[in-house]
């Protein structure tokens, strides 16, 4: 049963519809804000386990998430971990990643900008930039869903 009812709104893709590694980082996110880095760390191995995504890609991801803890900090919607549908706001860190696995750091940071004060910003995309680096060095390429252009499109 999924609770997150009401937990901003949902894109196009459910969660099959995502490749192994984005359902392995989407997890790492929900777990992470549902249970904190403690709560989350078992999860977030076994998944990133299975999708091939190295253990050394966890501590710039919980680096990452820990910036939105930051005072003054927005936070992007996440939905809960068992939930089947994937939100806009999960869409678009997970594409601010692979923007940046595509060297448009620029997308990235404008993406986190929506949330973050600006200390918060370069450290999270200093963790994005690292976390990158670690999925290419393991040959994992995350996929462009360009949220921005489905809110556009909505909005017509």
């Amino acid at each position: 049963m999924c609770d997150s009812v009401g937990e901003g709104r949902l894109s196009p893709w459910t969660v099959s519809d995502l490749t192994t590694a984005e359902r392995a980082l989407l997890t790492g996110f929900r777990q992470w804000f549902r249970h904190g880095t403690a709560g989350a760390m078992a999860a977030m191995r076994a998944s990133f386990g299975v999708a091939g995504v190295p253990s050394s890609a966890l501590l710039p991801l919980f680096a990452l998430l820990g910036t939105f803890a930051v005072t003054n900090a927005g936070r992007p919607a996440f939905r809960c971990p068992s939930c089947s549908r994937v939100g806009m706001d999960e869409l678009a860190v997970l594409d601010a990643l692979a923007a940046m696995q595509a060297g448009e750091g620029d997308v990235t940071t404008q993406t986190f900008d929506r949330w973050l004060p600006l200390v918060a910003l370069s450290m999270a995309t200093d963790s994005a930039r690292e976390l990158a680096d670690i999925l290419d060095g393991a040959r994992i390429r995350l996929p462009r869903r360009r949220p921005a252009r489905l809110i556009a499109l909505a909005a017509e």
